[in-house]
């Protein structure tokens, strides 16, 4: 349990490190008024079903096998 807990640790790392970035990229982290986590992570979202549905790739399913990768992962 310990491993899994130091790999998800990396994961969640991992993953802040993309939301970082792509809060850069969008200009979101700029002052007068910098988004919420949780407001970056629905634009994240909402521009990653822009992304799949452009290159035809099914974001529905991607969703449910990372529901059940996270379900996986943390027990």
């Amino acid at each position: 349990m310990t491993t899994s807990r130091i790999i998800n640790q990396d994961r969640a790392e991992a993953a802040s490190m993309a939301l970082t970035t792509y809060m850069e990229a969008k200009g979101l982290d700029r002052e007068p008024c910098p988004q919420s986590v949780n407001e970056t992570m629905t634009d994240l979202l909402t521009d990653l079903r822009h992304f799949s549905a452009a290159a035809g790739v099914d974001f529905s399913v991607a969703f449910r096998m990372s529901e059940y990768h996270f379900e996986e992962e943390s027990n």
